[in-house]
């Protein structure tokens, strides 16, 4: 018990005290770590190789991307509507899908001021179906509404321009008819011209 009192002492004094400056002030502050130097020039320079083949990866996909897309989108489709029954009925809302998506709609009722062409786009060669719809009110009776919803196919050409032109009408009367006599009609229609012209191909001479 003696001898572990005494190395226990012999330890306490050994160890060395901190050493305090005089009037007890704190020990001045270290200095800060040096900052780590700036990255190597040649890691920029692997940056700027490895963005270069990314970039040209990136055209090249591009390129095989649009060559794809030539291939199969090689018809063009252009779709014209219009509304022949302004003068009576007035469109509140028209709407064109192409294979049961959304390519053209309007709610300011502009179909009725003036023919166009309310889409113009590629697609591929075979079978599609284009709906036509439209809403209208009567001009003298806005009680008296109607619509006309109509779906039809059509085969897109390779190679060929496909033109579609679409009236839409109303030659009833029953919107003017019916305060007076109490009966009228809806004759409500949409007549659809569809032709395919091929397109010229480029270096055959043609169109000079």
């Amino acid at each position: 018990m003696r001898t572990a009192l005494f190395i226990l002492a012999v330890l306490t004094c050994a160890a060395p005290a901190a050493a305090q400056p005089a009037g007890g002030a704190p020990p001045a502050p270290t200095a800060p770590p040096a900052s780590e130097p700036p990255a190597a020039t040649t890691d920029l320079e692997a940056l700027r190789k490895e963005y270069f083949r990314l970039r040209d990866s990136l055209f090249r996909s591009r390129a095989r991307a649009a060559a794809v897309a030539g291939a199969m989108y090689s018809s063009k489709l252009a779709i014209r509507l219009r509304w022949a029954s302004s003068r009576f009925q007035a469109v509140t809302r028209a709407s064109i899908r192409l294979d049961g998506a959304s390519v053209w709609e309007d709610t300011e009722g502009s179909l009725g001021e003036a023919d166009g062409t309310r889409f113009e786009g590629w697609i591929a060669p075979g079978r599609h179906q284009i709906t036509i719809r439209i809403e209208a009110a009567g001009k003298d009776d806005q009680r008296f509404t109607s619509v006309i919803e109509n779906s039809f196919v059509i085969q897109a050409v390779a190679g060929h321009d496909l033109v579609v032109r679409a009236v839409g009408r109303d030659d009833g009367d029953v919107s003017y008819a019916w305060q007076r006599k109490q009966r009228g009609s809806y004759k409500l229609h949409v007549d659809v011209d569809i032709d395919a012209v091929a397109r010229p191909q480029a270096g055959n001479g043609k169109g000079k």
